[in-house]
């Protein structure tokens, strides 16, 4: 992630796959420190929401990797997932997206496009990566079709070993999309290319709507101890927080009013007049 950040500082996101572990099949109280951790990363950055375009490899939490991102659509609530296994969707790697974009709007969508497989159970990373790095060459995911496993790895090692991806050529495919480029003139090869990205972007293979609450904008907890706290300003904007975000950010005032009748502090400062 670094030597891509490095080397492509336009991109935004591109953040260490550290920052957004955690397993799914996890106890309640693993879970909900799971979430506690995500929506910490979202206070770290004092709630901003990124700008621009975002990349992001999250671990969905079931010993598989996927790639994340708005980069075709980021002035819009849209992710695009790049998943080479098709795997079911967990709760906790929506929320991962959710911590990793932040929508301001109540609702956002994300859509799992349909992207060359994996032919075994160990590449999702490599395909992750791969995925990632076409992005920064601009090049659409879901239009390649990768080489072989062991021509992939042998890549990643050459890239690793020459400290850069930009050195080197996009990661093997079976057609080349540079081969292809220099094969027909600029214009028509942006033309063709462009066409031919969204209507494969446009063959989805999942489609799912997200709704969002609270500073952190982050789904409603599903666990029996993920409780909610409802703004007592009928004008809220937001309304709806996760109590475990509030005793972070507004324990003092929570404390004091015993967990009653809750008005959170931007509308505080509207009814005091600030």
């Amino acid at each position: 992630m670094k030597l891509i950040k490095e080397e492509h500082p336009e991109i935004g996101g591109l953040r260490p796959t550290s920052l957004f572990y955690g397993q799914s099949k996890a106890t309640s109280q693993e879970r909900r420190n799971q979430l506690c951790r995500l929506r910490s990363f979202v206070f770290h950055d004092d709630f901003q929401q990124p700008r621009g375009r975002q990349v992001q490899i999250l671990y969905t939490g079931s010993l598989h990797w996927v790639l994340a991102t708005n980069y075709h659509e980021y002035e819009r609530e849209l992710v695009y997932v790049y998943d080479s296994l098709e795997e079911p969707v967990t709760e906790l790697l929506v929320a991962k997206i959710a911590a990793v974009f932040r929508f301001a709007n109540p609702k956002f969508r994300i859509v799992w496009p349909v992207v060359d497989q994996q032919k075994n159970n160990k590449d999702c990373g490599i395909f992750a990566i791969a995925f990632l790095v076409a992005l920064c060459h601009k090049f659409d995911p879901s239009s390649l079709s990768f080489d072989s496993s062991m021509k992939l790895r042998k890549h990643l090692v050459r890239c690793f070993e020459a400290g850069s991806f930009s050195l080197t050529d996009l990661f093997p495919t079976r057609a080349n999309p540079a081969d292809v480029q220099r094969s027909l003139p600029g214009k028509l090869f942006n033309m063709v290319s462009q066409s031919v990205a969204q209507a494969r972007r446009r063959i989805v293979l999942r489609d799912r709507s997200v709704h969002v609450i609270c500073r952190c904008r982050m789904p409603v907890g599903k666990g029996a101890k993920d409780k909610t706290v409802i703004c007592s300003n009928l004008l809220c904007t937001v309304r709806l927080y996760h109590e475990s975000c509030v005793v972070i950010f507004d324990r003092e005032f929570y404390a004091k009013i015993q967990r009653k009748y809750y008005t959170c502090p931007p509308c505080r400062d509207i009814l005091l007049g600030y």
